[in-house]
């Protein structure tokens, strides 16, 4: 497989700054006896003052090029201005890792002067597995933090060290991977496996910083599919249940997907813009990048890459359950199969509705369902299965777990809901875990207790594994999808954030990145007509749109959930695929909405035919917050929502105001977010508000679409939204439990 680096811009080849810089130890307090003092050392410049150790390096680093479409190298790069993390491996781990190579048969002898490597393809004229190879140790050694945020510290490493197994950085590499950091057992701390010196890490200069490592890095470039197809084929233990599952099933080529390289090649050619052009007051005033008219714009995203997340039960755990006295890898892939599909079906570990027979390709078939449930269409890294960011009392400087955190995602096969949940009291995420909280107006929303069976299966972070598309976790328990879990997620309120809906932005780094670089911050999309990038989302010809992280200072943010938004401008129309209801019933749709004098007015349309949507009644007014409409200009009109503060101890009158909102289908803001930098409460802001799109009767086997249309002649106003919540009648109408307020 074939992967190309991310372009960098060499307008960012600028000239050296003069400073003054110190190598430190990783230690708190520095050990002046390993600690070496120098000036104005760029990453470049370090490591070839130090050939003794990084010759190797360097020498791949002078002829690996920046991308495909430049020759520049990308020993330049580490000379150029910027914030660059680099993993420095010494020459005798460049050395080990050639050994590796030899090992595994694909070189002959040990050396970059192997055969092998200067094959010359006939096609394209190049020696491809020595490129391939040098880019393997150079691309992957190296992060860009861009010119918004520093590079990478120790002090940072210990913190991701925190979390069992590690937590994937924030921030990829060249090689487009973002990689494990973790505790080491050699030393403290390793990145993807491979150990940083304790003593030649934090190596400052005025480009960023070097930390050495004894080992190449060199992530698992396999997919999915290859991995299984090899565990099949070998018989090796520890997945080869599932792999023999997922071929039954037939997802092998699925599985297989790396990349829409057709999204690049339009990219690069400039058959797509490479931008959104129009302006935006947050990123035009923070000195974001603008078009010849002053106008910001939001940057395409550089790739689209497609990925996974599975949740598996281990061959262990399968041998245990059907009662094996010997390996399960003793039994043929057929053989395999069967037992489970005879498992899943004497245990209904299925919708009754599902069809128990051997098509396993079918998406009603039993087994299909079973194993489709496990997988996610997105790659989801550990530390984003819950987003830790704005709720209710979080503060990012200490990282201090407050309230119950939860995502939900939309399944493989036959769509289905799958909820990920985390407790304060504990560092463990959990699936479809339903417990007791206590949500009252004055509650706490910690977990107070769990009824049997909602206990939910727990996720293994430490156990998890990696190929090039896919994130695997192991999961301590049978995870399945029957009536029981669609009646407990049918009787919770489902609040998802705009970006969970997009799988393309999971997998593809856009959804909550924590650069603080421009280009990660506001990020455009192509119109429709001329790339659909979000599968789920069509975006009309007249569209402008812009995702906006939210994440434009640790402790600073608007007023949503998580943080970011979708703020789209121009003559606009969006469409998109809504997540399934868990169960047939009435739900309330709601959107979340932060008003200003800056939005506009939309139509919604919702149904079942996305090409003859009715209209969902009267156009909303984003403009018009709790107590005032207010317009560009200055201009004030009344407001129609009722919203009024609530009265603090008198939850009566704070239930009656609730009660003449919704009359007029509003809803106060969620107290579950802090509305950080401010340090207010969405429920306690006018300009935070929930409001109702429809009420109707939704069927759990049934696919529903939303639309949004422009209803002002003003393309300069804003299409604002936040989160989605489907609400069952059960909760929002339940005479002896009223919805909680969080």
């Amino acid at each position: 497989m074939k992967i190309v680096s991310k372009i960098k811009n060499l307008a960012l080849l600028l000239p050296m700054v003069a400073g003054v810089a110190v190598m430190q130890s990783c230690q708190d307090e520095i050990d002046t006896s390993a600690r070496y003092t120098f000036t104005g050392n760029t990453v470049i410049s370090y490591l070839q003052k130090h050939s003794n150790v990084y010759s190797e390096y360097c020498a791949l680093l002078d002829s690996v090029n920046i991308s495909d479409f430049s020759d520049s190298k990308v020993s330049q790069l580490l000379s150029a201005r910027g914030n660059y993390t680099c993993f420095a491996p010494t020459n005798e781990a460049i050395q080990n890792y050639l050994e590796e190579l030899k090992a595994e048969g694909i070189i002959s002898e040990a050396s970059w002067d192997a055969p092998e490597f200067h094959v010359v393809d006939p096609e394209t004229g190049k020696k491809e597995l020595l490129e391939e190879k040098r880019k393997v140790v150079v691309y992957n050694s190296v992060i860009d933090a861009g010119d918004e945020q520093e590079a990478y510290q120790v002090t940072y490493f210990s913190e991701c060290a925190k979390t069992d197994g590690g937590t994937v950085a924030g921030l990829p590499n060249m090689m487009a991977r973002k990689l494990i950091i973790a505790k080491g057992d050699s030393t403290n701390y390793t990145i993807q496996g491979c150990p940083i010196s304790d003593t030649n890490c934090n190596i400052y200069t005025i480009n960023g910083y070097i930390h050495q490592v004894t080992k190449v890095i060199a992530p698992n470039t396999e997919t999915t599919t290859d991995m299984f197809t090899k565990m099949i084929k070998n018989k090796k233990h520890g997945m080869y249940t599932y792999a023999a599952l997922i071929q039954a099933i037939g997802l092998t080529e699925e599985l297989s997907k790396t990349e829409d390289e057709e999204y690049y090649r339009l990219k690069m050619t400039g058959q797509i813009e490479s931008r959104t052009p129009k302006a935006h007051s947050t990123y035009t005033a923070s000195g974001g990048p603008t078009d010849n008219k002053g106008d910001s714009y939001g940057i395409y995203p550089e790739r689209r890459y497609y990925g996974y997340t599975l949740f598996i039960e281990n061959d262990t755990w399968w041998e245990q359950t059907l009662g094996l006295t010997d390996s399960i890898t003793a039994y043929e892939a057929e053989e395999v199969v069967e037992m489970v599909a005879k498992y899943v079906a004497d245990n209904k570990l299925h919708l009754s509705d599902a069809k128990v027979d051997n098509n396993y390709t079918n998406v009603d078939n039993a087994l299909n369902q079973f194993v489709t449930y496990h997988i996610l269409p997105a790659k989801v890294e550990n530390s984003k299965l819950v987003i830790h960011f704005n709720e209710y009392g979080y503060n990012h400087d200490i990282k201090n777990p407050t309230v119950c955190v939860y995502d939900y995602y939309t399944t493989m096969g036959k769509r289905r809901l799958l909820k990920t949940f985390k407790a304060p009291q504990r560092n463990t995420i959990y699936l479809n875990r339903f417990p007791i909280i206590d949500n009252a107006t004055d509650g706490t929303y910690k977990e107070i207790g769990c009824d049997a069976g909602k206990e939910g299966i727990e996720i293994d972070l430490a156990g998890v594994a990696e190929t090039y598309n896919a994130y695997i976790y192991p999961v301590n328990g049978c995870l399945f999808y029957n009536e029981q879990t669609a009646e407990n997620l049918g009787k919770e309120r489902i609040r998802i954030d705009v970006a969970t809906m997009f799988n393309e932005f999971i997998t593809n780094n856009i959804r909550s990145n924590e650069n603080e670089s421009y280009q990660y911050q506001c990020v455009g999309l192509p119109i429709s007509e001329k790339y659909n990038y979000v599968e789920d989302l069509e975006i009309g010809k007249n569209t402008l749109f812009f995702y906006l992280s939210g994440r434009v200072g640790k402790n600073n943010s608007w007023a949503n959930y998580q943080g970011d938004e979708l703020c789209i401008n121009g003559n606009y129309e969006l469409t998109w695929k809504l997540p399934p209801v868990p169960k047939d019933g009435i739900y309330e749709l709601r959107m979340g909405l932060s008003t200003s004098y800056l939005r506009g007015m939309t139509q919604v349309y919702w149904g079942t035919n996305k090409n003859a949507l009715p209209a969902a009644g009267i156009p909303v007014d984003i403009r018009m917050q709790g107590t005032i409409t207010e317009i560009k200009g200055g201009k004030q009109l009344p407001s129609i929502v009722g919203w009024e503060a609530d009265v603090k101890g008198d939850d009566d009158v704070n239930a009656e105001i609730d009660k003449k909102m919704r009359n007029n289908w509003y809803m106060k803001g969620p107290k579950y977010v802090n509305y950080m930098g401010g340090g207010q409460l969405l429920r306690d802001r006018s300009q935070a508000l929930r409001r109702i799109i429809v009420r109707e009767h939704m069927k759990a086997n049934e696919t529903y679409y939303l639309q949004f249309r422009s209803v002002l002649d003003d393309d300069q106003t804003e299409f604002f939204v936040d989160y989605f919540e489907f609400c069952p009648k059960e909760v929002y109408d339940n005479p002896l439990v009223p919805e909680d307020i969080w």
